[in-house]
């Protein structure tokens, strides 16, 4: 009698547990229900976290996992994975996945549990920053220069990567480029053949300043020079000549216009009321867009007195 006492009161006990959880489940159904979380399974592909890595290291590794989570939660942001790397030296390691807690969530499993790891020492090299037009100026215009800022750049990376590289490259596009111009432009690592060099090698720093100095293209020429003058010498006197310490001028400027250009004057040389020689500095009449060499010139200006003879002829 008192066994089956104990029977039905062992029942009861296990019933109120059963009845127990039930509720518990039952409110928190409902308290997902009334919030903005969702509730079930989900398979989730998470970036892997590599924690640790001694300094001079560099790590080569899956870069995600994948999680499934049975529960609730708001953010995948908040699910992170990640591999623990301390005192580890260089080699290959087969290291286990560290879960680590998501709010809401019941249970996690990550697969695969452990990856292949593989850590590296660091190479550092140093190689020159080169270029490669990829287009030319507009017609009628020429690169005249161009410089980069640095002129070196650092590669760091596994030492087999790093060693193939030779120099950076940036691609400079001058298709719209008439003048003095400056460009920021990505760097490329190259081996010796002209190749890309990939390999998760790191360009400190990874873009660099481009200076293209651009101008017309030039056509020079040699031209005479002519002496201008205006107004009349003083009465008696009039102007014998006009001596100049150069004859010609070498004009520069774009092919079209030096082409048509035959020769070049000198400003006007007032004469009016003069009565005996002088000298002066004048400029030279430049065309638009023309460059003179020299831009000025000495002039003798040389006046003479009539004689009455000839005044009578």
């Amino acid at each position: 009698m008192k066994q089956t006492q104990d029977r039905d009161s062992n029942r009861k006990k296990n019933g109120f547990k059963i009845i127990s959880v039930i509720l518990a489940l039952l409110l928190w159904f409902y308290v997902v229900n009334e919030g903005s979380y969702q509730i079930g399974q989900n398979n989730v592909a998470v970036d892997l976290i590599y924690d640790n890595i001694q300094e001079g290291l560099q790590v080569q590794g899956p870069e995600q996992v994948t999680v499934r989570l049975w529960g609730v939660f708001q953010e995948t942001g908040d699910i992170q994975a990640s591999v623990d790397l301390e005192g580890k030296a260089a080699g290959v390691y087969t290291l286990p996945v560290k879960m680590h807690p998501v709010v809401g969530v019941l249970f996690t499993s990550v697969e695969p549990k452990t990856v292949n790891v593989t850590l590296e020492e660091i190479q550092e090299i140093i190689v020159p920053v080169n270029y490669n037009i990829s287009a030319n100026p507009p017609a009628g215009y020429q690169l005249l220069d161009l410089l980069t800022e640095p002129e070196r750049c650092l590669i760091k990376g596994n030492q087999e990567e790093a060693n193939r590289v030779t120099s950076v490259v940036c691609q400079v596009d001058l298709s719209t480029t008439k003048a003095i111009n400056s460009f920021e432009i990505k760097v490329t690592a190259r081996d010796k053949d002209g190749n890309p060099v990939g390999g998760g090698l790191e360009i400190v720093p990874a873009a660099v300043k481009v200076i293209a100095v651009v101008d017309e293209i030039k056509e020079y020429k040699e031209v005479p020079i002519i002496a201008v003058s205006e107004g009349e010498p003083a009465t008696g006197f009039r102007l014998k000549d006009i001596k100049l310490d150069t004859s010609t001028v070498k004009i520069v400027g774009n092919t079209l216009t030096v082409n048509v250009i035959n020769d070049i004057n000198t400003g006007k040389i007032d004469i009016n009321g003069a009565d005996q020689s002088f000298t002066l500095t004048i400029d030279l009449q430049a065309p638009e867009g023309i460059k003179l060499y020299p831009g000025e010139v000495a002039a003798e200006i040389e006046i003479e007195k009539i004689i009455e003879d000839e005044e009578g002829q």
